[in-house]
Formats: C-alpha cells, sequence, structure tokens
C-alpha cells in the first residue's frame, strides 16, 4: 500500500506542503500535477491568503485566494502558469462579484460583473481580445432589463453607444472618440401623456437604421428619411402636423449622374440631391478599374481617395477640415489603415503621426505642439502600447516616463504635473511595491505599498509643511485598522477603526449594527 508522504516547511511569509499524491486526482478535483509543490500562503495573522500547485517555483492547475477572514476572494485555472479558463471573483461576504475568461494569460472572452447583494444580478458584460476591451459592452438592471451599450475599440469607448428605457427603445445616442464622451443625442422620447416627441430613429434587428424623423405631440412634422435593408438612403416624405405633404422640395430623390467612355465603360459616377454632390464620387479607367475618387458633402470635397466597388477605402487619401485645409493623409489596404499616417492643425502645422498595420496601431507614434515641439511620443505593437512612453510639457519638460509590455504598464514609471511627482512600480499593469507622491519642496505628499495593484500596509499622506494629514491601513486590499485623520498642528481630528473593510469604530466607540 502507498501512504501520501507530507512534509511541513514553515518560513516567515508562507507554509508550505510537499505533497507527493499517488493518486489520480489532488484537492479541488483537479487532475493530478507531476512534481506538484503544494503550496499556502498566509497573511501575517495565519489565516490563509491562497493556495494552489507550485511547479519549478511557478503557479499550475487550480488556485484559490482568500479574504483575511478565510471567505474565498478568487479561484480559477493556470495552464502553463497563466491564467486559463473562467476565474470567479468574490467579496468578503463570499457573494460572487465577478467573472473573467482568460487564454494563455490574457483576457479573452467575456467579463462579468454581478452586484453585491442577495439578488446577485448581472450588471455588465464586456467582451476582451487580447486583454482589451474590444466590441459591444452591455449594462442592466436588477430585473435584468438593458440600460446601456458602449461599443469598444482597443479598450477604449469608441464609436456608438445607446441608453435604453424600461420599456426596450433607445432613447440617446452616446457618441465616443478614443475614449471620450463627444456627444449625447436624445431619441425616442415621450412626454407625460405617452405621445412621440422629438427626434425618433428606428432600427431593424441586426442594427442598422431603417426610419428616422421628428415627431410633435404625438404626430409625424418634419422630413422623415426611410431606408432600406442594406442601410442605403431609399426616400424621403415630408410631414406637417400629421399630414403628408406631396412633392416637397426637400424630398427630392438622390440623383445618380455618370459619364461614358468611348467604349461605353463607365467613365465617373457620383450622387446628386437638390443639385448638390454628395456621398462616394469614382472615376474608372476605360476596363471599368477604380482609379481615383473623392467623398463630397452639400456639394464640398469632403476626402480624396478610392472607395472600391465593393465599399473598402484603398490607397492613399487625404480628408479635409470643412474649410477645405488637409487634416490628414494616410493609405488603406482592404479598408484597414496601413503605413505611415500624419495629422495636422487647421492652420497647417503637423500634430501627430505615426504607423498603422493592418488598422490598428503599430511602431512609433508622436504627438507634437503647434510649434513643432514634441508633445508625446509611444511605441506600439499590434494595436497594444508596448516600450517606452514619454510626454513632455510644451516649456520642454518631461512629466511622464514608463513602460508598456504588450498593452500593460511595467517597470518604473515617474509622473512629474505641477506640483505633485509620483514615482512607482507597475507590474503586469498593476502598482507593485512602494509608491511615493512628492511636492516640489522634498516633502513626500504620499507613500504606501501596493501588491499587485491592491493597497496594503500603512499609507500615509502629508501637506506641503511635512505635517501628516492622514494615515490609512490596508490589508490584502482591504481596510484593517486604525485610520487617523490630523487637524491643524497635528492635533487629533477622527480616528476610525476598520476590520474586513468594515467600519467597526468611531473615535474609539464601537458602532451598533442593527441585528
Amino acid at each position: 500500500m502507498n501512504i501520501p508522504i507530507t512534509m511541513v516547511l514553515f518560513s516567515k511569509k508562507r507554509i508550505i506542503l510537499l505533497l507527493s499524491l499517488l493518486m489520480t486526482t489532488c484537492l479541488f478535483g483537479q487532475e493530478k500535477l507531476v512534481d506538484c509543490d503544494w503550496t499556502v500562503y498566509t497573511f501575517p495573522n495565519g489565516s490563509k491568503a491562497s493556495a494552489g500547485c507550485l511547479i519549478n517555483g511557478k503557479p499550475e492547475g487550480q488556485w484559490l485566494n482568500y479574504h483575511t477572514n478565510g471567505k474565498i476572494k478568487s479561484q480559477g485555472n493556470r495552464i502553463n502558469h497563466e491564467l486559463s479558463g473562467e476565474w470567479l471573483f468574490f467579496d468578503s461576504t463570499g457573494i460572487r462579484v465577478q467573472s473573467i475568461e482568460y487564454i494563455e494569460g490574457e483576457k479573452q472572452g467575456w467579463e462579468k460583473i454581478y452586484s453585491a447583494d442577495k439578488e446577485n444580478f448581472l450588471i455588465q458584460e464586456t467582451p476582451f481580445v487580447g486583454n482589451l476591451r474590444s466590441g459591444w459592452s452591455s449594462e442592466f438592471d436588477s430585473q435584468g432589463r438593458l440600460q446601456r451599450t458602449i461599443f469598444y475599440k482597443e479598450n477604449v469607448p469608441d464609436g456608438l453607444g445607446r441608453k435604453y428605457a424600461l420599456d426596450g427603445r433607445i432613447i440617446a445616442i452616446l457618441e465616443y472618440q478614443k475614449g471620450y464622451l463627444r456627444s449625447v443625442q436624445k431619441v425616442n422620447r415621450k412626454d407625460e401623456q405617452g405621445r412621440k416627441n422629438g427626434l425618433w430613429k428606428i432600427w431593424n434587428k441586426k442594427g442598422i437604421l431603417q426610419e428616422e424623423g421628428y415627431w410633435s405631440n404625438g404626430v409625424r412634422n418634419g422630413i422623415f428619411k426611410f431606408y432600406r435593408v442594406s442601410g442605403e438612403l431609399d426616400y424621403l416624405e415630408k410631414y406637417e402636423w400629421g399630414q403628408l405633404v406631396l412633392d416637397a422640395a426637400e424630398t427630392a430623390p438622390v440623383d445618380v449622374r455618370k459619364t461614358y467612355h468611348e467604349n461605353g465603360q463607365t467613365a465617373t459616377s457620383g450622387t446628386y440631391s437638390n443639385g448638390l454632390q454628395v456621398g462616394i464620387y469614382r472615376e474608372y479607367n476605360q476596363v471599368g478599374e477604380v482609379i481615383s475618387g473623392a467623398l463630397y458633402s452639400n456639394d464640398s470635397i469632403v476626402a480624396e481617395g478610392i472607395t472600391t466597388l465593393q465599399g473598402l477605402k484603398e490607397g492613399i487619401w487625404k480628408h479635409y477640415y470643412p474649410g477645405g485645409d488637409l487634416h490628414f493623409v494616410g493609405s488603406y489596404e482592404n479598408g484597414k489603415k496601413e503605413g505611415e499616417w500624419k495629422f495636422y492643425a487647421v492652420s497647417g502645422e503637423l500634430i501627430q503621426e505615426g504607423f498603422y498595420r493592418a488598422g490598428r496601431f503599430h511602431g512609433t507614434w508622436k504627438w507634437y505642439y503647434l510649434d513643432g515641439k514634441l508633445h508625446r511620443k509611444e511605441h506600439y505593437r499590434a494595436g497594444k502600447e508596448d516600450g517606452l512612453f514619454e510626454e513632455w510639457e510644451e516649456n520642454g519638460k518631461k512629466i511622464l516616463r514608463g513602460e508598456y509590455e504588450r498593452g500593460r504598464k511595467t517597470g518604473e514609471w515617474i509622473q512629474d504635473v505641477n506640483d505633485h511627482k509620483e514615482v512607482g512600480v507597475f507590474m503586469d499593469g498593476e502598482k507593485d511595491g512602494i509608491w511615493t507622491h512628492t511636492f516640489p519642496n522634498g516633502i513626500e505628499q504620499f507613500k504606501g505599498e501596493y501588491i499587485l495593484g491592491q493597497p496594503d500596509g500603512k499609507h500615509v499622506y502629508r501637506l506641503v509643511s511635512g505635517n501628516i494629514q492622514k494615515i490609512e491601513r490596508f490589508q490584502g486590499g482591504q481596510k484593517n485598522g486604525k485610520w487617523i485623520h490630523y487637524g491643524p498642528n497635528q492635533t487629533l481630528q477622527q480616528s476610525l477603526e476598520y476590520k474586513d473593510d468594515l467600519l467597526i469604530r468611531i473615535d474609539g466607540q464601537k458602532i451598533k449594527t442593527k441585528e
């Protein structure tokens, strides 16, 4: 009979249990791992912090992480030492608050966030590709009704988002540009009597706009646009207080105009509305190939470049400001940005330049002030920051420096803006180790430690005079211990005491909790 041999080794930070198990399964039901050193890490108070297999000093298989009160904080699997499959995350009461899908250590799939109450309903779900948010993120209320959708590109909102009413209709269109909310358009609103008012838009099940127009007190009032299933404009109608106006000048159909080569092939094609050129313009050679083109709006050129018959941009494109000045120039391949791109201010100065590969940032990108001085410089690989990142003020002072690796901050980062200097280390995109914030006179405004993004130990905040403003204490990311706030002349202003993230005393007085 083979008997398992267990050896317990004690160290200051952890307890290592080396298990030699001649069994088909290990703890947590996972298959037996060869050369598994079953390892238990502990908090300073002796409670379990995490547990799992180490193979050659690296985590493998199922791992569990714990709160200081013994409740599971997270659990999931590692393959080849990398996070793999679905990981679950819990708060200190044991309620699931998040789940994330991983492939080879990167977020790939869905991140889901849940409410931290007994209903534990889904609050938000967001797709990830290559550790970056990518695609439609959805938010829900406690009844599971959709509240908002936002489209993410390269980890930031970019494009259109939507807000929804309780009955499911879209009530606002949100326009994002590279993480910034640029505009909010209210649509599909009703008054107190339930009558349609303002702009209404209708989409089909595929999300393609089918109809749009203005309503007043429950009746159509203004120009209405109707679209084909493909999304192309079909026809216009004009209404005056619910009555259709026939032969209205504003509803004149779009006119497609063409010229021809001597051999009968199309030479040019363009679209017009009320005599004004709009949309795509193309020029063709005598065998029917598109050789040049442009985009027009209200008889003014918006951009120059080829749009293929399949609707894809190709070759060099130049885009213009409304006044005709060059805005940016670059190339497309099969509808995706490729190669060097340059962006200009209305006054003509170069303000940004860099490279694309297959529609994503790749290589060195630079931003400039209007006087030509370098503003920011960073490096990308396949759409993710990768390499040195630097930023300067207009006077030439460097205000930010750090490194990225596969889109995540790593190593030492230094930020020095106005009267605030911040120095610390990132590991895998999370703050790790001692971080300091310093006043210009050298006084440390803040000093505290982080462990993979979680605050830990004592965090001290000071005034510019050097006097302590407040002290905070953490353990494993949770508030634990006394938090002290000081007034003028270092007089004690308030004392708070926490245990496992819960406030238990104020100025020494125990907080009474309801039974």
